[in-house]
């Protein structure tokens, strides 16, 4: 059975509704073929922002998640993007359930 680990920026667990960069916490599942999903953490970012520039930020972000093959957000702007290049990039919003949906009918 296929499986993909997605990095989820939310806030509450339910939406996807954080921006890339500045999401503090990112849901982090695997996901199977069959549709099934495995919770595996929750990645929590606890660093001062305003002591961090924005291409910082993004960088730890994008270290932590080095190991997820799928990242879902809101948004992700174009600095993101291109240290993602080996990702699947997905902007979304709306529940979680939804996202996860669509990552197994067009990407498994």
């Amino acid at each position: 059975m296929k499986k993909k680990r997605v990095a989820i920026a939310t806030s509450d667990g339910r939406l996807v509704n954080r921006h890339f960069g500045n999401s503090e916490n990112f849901l982090i599942v695997d996901l199977f073929s069959d549709g099934s999903c495995e919770l595996i953490c929750v990645r929590e970012f606890k660093d001062k922002e305003e002591d961090c520039s924005n291409e910082q930020r993004i960088e730890k972000r994008v270290v932590m998640l080095k190991d997820c093959d799928v990242i879902v957000a809101n948004r992700v702007g174009l600095c993101a993007l291109e240290k993602l290049s080996d990702k699947i990039v997905l902007e979304r919003q709306g529940f979680i359930k939804d996202a996860l949906k669509e990552i197994v009918e067009i990407f498994m």
